[in-house]
């Protein structure tokens, strides 16, 4: 497992390289972004079913590489850190929110956006259960080896029901806002006419989500808008794949090809969690 200094190196290293080769790709995606205020995500007008059916799977592999084998138009959801852009990225964190940095050009994007979308969220944090205002970036450029593929991007933060119960929040409240937060992903991703999906175990991990609620939350809305989107996959960490899978790995006609499993991590705020990496899996700049 790299230490937080190599890490924080090999961010360094990795920012230095999408800043040169992408330039253009980021400064497009911060041009054409698009910011929804609390609330207007889940109002926008769903489309017309296009797809038969909703295909979902559930995975360990890291969401950045489920991007190569996605069909279509791909979202990639971001669990955001809420006032800082890529989190504690170039500090050398590591979570969901910054293996998707290192492996694309997102966060120039994000830092692009520190001003418009970062700053104005600072002084909102609700207990800890944040709002729903999110980030839409389009034609954001992950990398794999030789291979580029470009993805949307949703960044968008997780409530931290544990923070928020500390905080004097109720449960109630804390059921309510998890609930309009994933309502919030799948309208923005209809609305995108997306049609391949990836989101991880959101609300769930260091956050202290019940993944049960979660998983219920997203079949209800699958079940309630069958083929609004194509293909649904959800990238977990293994400490949830079980229940994941159990939930939307049963379908018969898989998109994604299985993949390897890879590792369990949380962040926010510059958190980093130490664990070991499974055997031949290794973190990439």
């Amino acid at each position: 497992m790299p230490t937080r200094d190599e890490r924080r190196a090999e961010a360094a290293k990795h920012l230095a390289l999408v800043n040169g080769v992408f330039a253009k790709e980021t400064a497009t995606a911060i041009e054409s972004a698009v910011i929804y205020e609390d609330g207007e995500g889940r109002a926008l007008e769903l489309p017309e079913p296009a797809f038969e059916t909703t295909v979902t799977r559930a995975t360990t592999d890291f969401a950045s590489n489920v991007v190569h084998r996605a069909e279509g138009k791909t979202l990639v959801v971001d669990p955001a850190s809420f006032t800082r852009p890529g989190g504690a990225y170039e500090d050398g964190s590591f979570g969901p929110e910054q293996i998707l940095c290192a492996d694309s050009n997102l966060y120039p994007v994000l830092r692009g956006m520190k001003k418009t979308y970062y700053d104005a969220n600072r002084g909102y944090q609700c207990g800890q259960l944040f709002t729903g205002r999110a980030l839409y970036l389009e034609g954001i450029v992950f990398t794999r080896g030789g291979d580029m593929k470009a993805a949307d991007v949703l960044a968008i933060a997780e409530p931290n029901r544990q923070r928020a119960l500390e905080n004097h929040r109720s449960e109630a409240e804390c059921d309510k806002v998890l609930a309009d937060r994933i309502e919030a992903i799948m309208h923005i991703a209809a609305a995108h006419e997306i049609e391949t999906l990836i989101v991880g175990a959101f609300g769930c991990g260091r956050e202290a989500g019940d993944e049960q609620r979660t998983i219920t939350l997203f079949k209800e809305w699958i079940a309630a808008h069958p083929g609004t989107i194509a293909n649904v996959v959800f990238a977990v960490p293994r400490a949830h794949f079980s229940a994941f899978d159990a939930a939307f790995g049963q379908t018969k006609k898989p998109v994604v090809a299985q993949a390897a499993p890879t590792e369990d991590a949380e962040e926010d705020e510059g958190f980093t969690l130490d664990f070991e990496l499974p055997e031949g899996i290794t973190l990439r700049s």
